[in-house]
């Protein structure tokens, strides 16, 4: 008994240290914060194109709506309406619409800022011209 006795302790710690048992665990909990905020980041920064995609298509379609179909879009502030309405964009409305007359024709930017997941807030921003007559 005394033999065991004296050789279970360095046998218990070389066996404890050569077991590999939970590091499969351990390694997928140290992984598991970094594969979240890399899986986050590409959705939110999809979300965040995806947005800025409809921002520039809404304000290509109200700086063209203004110079061909006055009947809908006659004054700016019904222009940017218009844009706003076309952009369907959560927390875009009119006034984030500058609607000017320019040498070009009828010139339409607008700005968002984008509060994402991950990504810090960003200023989407947009323009088109679009020529009168």
């Amino acid at each position: 008994m005394t033999v065991q006795a004296r050789n279970a302790n360095p046998l218990g710690s070389m066996a404890f240290m050569r077991n590999c048992d939970g590091a499969i665990a351990v390694e997928f909990a140290l992984m598991l914060l970094p594969m979240l905020l890399v899986l986050l980041g590409t959705f939110d920064t999809g979300f965040a194109m995806l947005t800025e995609t409809k921002i520039t298509f809404a304000v290509e379609a109200a700086a063209k709506c203004g110079a061909v179909n006055t009947t809908v879009c006659g004054s700016p502030t019904q222009i940017a309406t218009y844009g706003a309405s076309v952009a369907a964009v959560q927390g875009l409305d009119a006034s984030g619409f500058v609607v000017t007359t320019a040498a070009c024709g009828i010139n339409v930017t607008a700005s968002h800022p984008y509060a994402g997941m991950v990504l810090p807030v960003l200023t989407l921003r947009a323009g088109a011209c679009y020529p009168t007559g």
